[in-house]
């Protein structure tokens, strides 16, 4: 079957009807409106409209049309100075562009072919873990919770596709990853396996016996021990069954350091680093089978796969068992080891690494951080609260199954004592975050949530734009351009000023300018309803002695107050949340940047969200189900990859 169908069937009645609305009153509309920034000179945006002489024009482009609905539909097109569309006018020109043919869904139970490689990369090559993951993985593989001090050896890595460090397209190995690597195999193997036991703590005692489980007897060969040590640790280091011949490498090692006279722990510590320093324990590989096309992923690469998406480590006994005996391939089996999986305390992974990036939150308390003058009660710890808030009540909502509708509104959250403080939230003692039941409707769900607030202020002052542009991204999936280089700062000084120009003053001036009030008219009425949270999230009431105005009115006419206010906005747009959601986090399990060929896992997850009452689960068992996450195309031999 093919991936593709064009076009929708279409009524050729239906066609004589859009053919003359589109000659007689959309085209007119669009010289008026349009043709100033979107012709053959404009060319704004590398969009020419004025070349669409005939419907026939505009069905030959249905992709471009989708979008343009869209713009029309979010009040962008066309912007203030072309005179913004009347309400007749506005319903005229998207009755029209309702009825434009779309382009059919492509199959949802196939991926990419020999014939669509060219254009759709349905497959990932093997990639390196990253940081996160290699920890995680060393804290599985030597079942310890020791702090083995990795996070600072090891550089960080950056986020590509859908802005996850899971993309292996940015997962690139460098010399000095590798000296890292070696630096980290040692450091580990150091604190396992030192010459002596003795100073050890009881956890990395425990965890080098466990490693020790064979010793040579008093006068019998250290070999035969020593192989059944080290194929046994290079097997779950290697997430896979290991050959004979993969042993004997490692087992010249051990030999050579046995032969200078080394103690057996000590040999076996080299053995170990050189299993810790193989490309097979520090790359998610996918092993290409002798049969091309697309072929449903192997179950030991699979469990891999699943491990890494929930957990960020690596597979467990169990899984990886189930595996290797081929049992993962029985859909009952998978599914009920994706529901264990999920109620593991490993799968708090998933708050830490996806919800943390996906909200740009991974930034707060590195590179984004408030001025420690003005706000000294910003520390480490603070930031982590914050962090960890975010985090601890996302995985609250997949471990209890409830609904991501939450994450917009919610009447409890997640708090410590320093957040309480800020917060003034009573009773709340300690460093644990602990379920905080909450008075009324100021905070809960993520606008509420301290980490947003100074995530999304500057270091001295909170920014409207700032937050209104977070929402629009993070939250509804908006893509804003970046601003002119040309633009001026605000006035802050004025603002302080009794009688000055407020910021939101100056704001509403800014968004005078044609070139501006495209994004500005988007971003800062949304950012407006947060003002009442300084940038550390402390609810205020004044601002420079003047009441805090969080009064916002949308691009659509909608008026609101407050972050209560706001979050009805919110409320009213949580299709299109949810489906950036799920869109961000196929992402980040798929482990690349998504195309139309993923819209079907999307479509998928919104369908059954929106009939399972919006269950966290849901959503990541659709994903790991679907098509491609078990599928892989295999290219030819002689097609490359990229």
């Amino acid at each position: 079957m093919a991936i593709f169908a064009t076009l929708t069937a279409f009524n050729p009645m239906a066609h004589a009807d859009l053919a003359e609305d589109y000659l007689k009153d959309i085209r007119p509309l669009m010289e008026r409106k349009c043709y100033d920034c979107h012709d053959a000179d404009a060319l704004k945006g590398d969009l020419n409209l004025e070349r669409f002489k005939s419907f026939d024009d505009i069905k030959a482009e249905p992709e471009l049309w989708q979008n343009v609905l869209q713009r029309v539909q979010a009040y962008e097109m066309p912007p203030k100075k072309a005179g913004e569309l009347n309400y007749g006018q506005f319903e005229k020109m998207m009755g029209f562009l309702r009825k434009l043919p779309k382009v059919e869904q492509p199959d949802c139970n196939q991926i990419a072919s020999d014939r669509t490689a060219s254009y759709y990369r349905g497959y990932v090559m093997s990639r390196r873990l990253n940081r996160a993951e290699y920890i995680n993985t060393i804290r599985d593989l030597f079942g310890v919770e020791h702090d083995f001090k990795l996070e600072q050896l090891l550089p960080a890595d950056g986020g590509g596709g859908e802005g996850f460090d899971t993309t292996g397209d940015t997962l690139f190995t460098s010399s000095i990853h590798i000296e890292k690597y070696l630096a980290a195999a040692e450091q580990v193997t150091q604190q396992v396996l030192p010459d002596s036991p003795r100073g050890q703590t009881r956890e990395l005692r425990a965890a080098r016996e466990r490693l020790l489980f064979r010793q040579p007897g008093w006068f019998g060969k250290v070999e035969p021990a020593a192989r059944e040590v080290i194929a046994a640790f290079t097997r779950r280091a290697w997430r896979r069954p290991v050959t004979e011949p993969e042993v004997d490498e490692l087992m010249k090692l051990f030999m050579r350091a046995d032969a200078r006279g080394d103690s057996f722990a000590a040999s076996i510590r080299l053995a170990v680093q050189g299993a810790l320093i193989s490309p097979h324990f520090l790359f998610l590989a996918e092993p290409e089978p002798s049969v091309t096309g697309v072929q449903p992923l192997a179950d030991v690469p699979l469990a891999s796969k699943l491990s890494y998406f929930l957990w960020s480590s690596m597979p467990d006994v169990e899984l990886l068992t189930l595996a290797e005996l081929g049992k993962l391939s029985d859909t009952n089996i998978y599914r009920a080891q994706l529901d264990r999986m999920l109620k593991d305390p490993k799968a708090a992974a998933l708050g830490e690494r996806f919800a943390l990036q996906w909200l740009n939150l991974d930034q707060l308390g590195g590179e984004v951080k408030p001025d420690p003058t003005k706000f000294p009660e910003f520390d480490a710890a603070l930031a982590r609260a914050m962090k960890g808030e975010v985090a601890t009540f996302f995985n609250h909502l997949v471990r209890e199954d409830r609904s991501l509708l939450e994450l917009i509104d919610s009447r409890y959250t997640f708090a410590n004592a320093r957040l309480a403080q800020l917060y003034g939230l009573p009773g709340v003692q300690g460093d644990e975050l602990q379920y905080v039941q909450l008075a009324d409707a100021r905070r809960g769900g993520l606008i509420g949530m301290a980490g947003v607030h100074a995530l999304t202020s500057y270091p001295v002052r909170t920014s409207p734009v700032l937050r209104g542009r977070w929402l629009l991204e993070s939250l509804l999936g908006d893509k804003i351009p970046p601003p002119p280089p040309d633009v001026p700062a605000l006035d802050e000084k004025a603002a302080e000023k009794p009688g000055g120009l407020s910021l939101r003053k100056q704001l509403e001036l800014h968004r005078v300018k044609a070139e501006c009030a495209a994004c500005h008219d988007k971003m800062d009425p949304l950012g407006f309803g947060l003002e009442n949270f300084d940038s550390l999230g402390r609810w205020r009431e004044e601002l420079h002695g003047e009441p805090v105005e969080a009064k916002g009115t949308l691009p659509s006419g909608e008026v609101y107050e407050g972050p209560d206010g706001l979050k009805q906005v919110l409320m009213a747009r949580k299709e299109r949340i949810m489906r950036h959601l799920a869109r961000k986090m196929t992402g980040f399990a798929f482990g690349r940047e998504l195309n139309k060929f993923d819209n079907c896992v999307i479509d998928d997850a919104m369908t059954a969200l929106a009939t399972n009452d919006w269950r966290a689960t849901v959503l990541i068992e659709t994903i790991a189900m679907s098509y491609p996450f078990r599928h892989r195309f295999y290219p030819k031999h002689d097609q490359p990859e990229s």
